[in-house]
């Protein structure tokens, strides 16, 4: 029996940004197509903007977006995870508008 795909929302990893992390960890995390939604509230800005930067570009290259859904919290995906129900959920409840 085929197991059914798991949901965009149940591979998405949530990550607080600290200096634990690097670009290339979370680079590697969106290659294997799981979604991140990264919290940058207590990084470094200068940092902050640049791991903004390289992940942007990976995630472009994926075919994928960049959302904000508060001041210093985004999410990176795929547009197909971002068209999944339950991640498009996630995120029209936590956004701030």
């Amino acid at each position: 029996m085929g197991r059914k795909a798991k949901s965009a929302y149940d591979r998405t990893e949530f990550i607080r940004m600290s200096d634990e992390h690097t670009a290339f960890e979370l680079a590697d995390k969106l290659l294997r197509r799981n979604p991140l939604i990264i919290n940058f509230e207590d990084y470094n800005v200068v940092e902050s903007n640049r791991v903004i930067v390289f992940l942007s570009g990976v995630i472009y290259a994926l075919d994928g977006e960049v959302e904000l859904i508060k001041e210093k919290v985004m999410a990176f995906a795929t547009k197909q995870d971002f068209r999944d129900k339950s991640l498009r959920d996630f995120i029209k409840k936590h956004k701030e508008t």
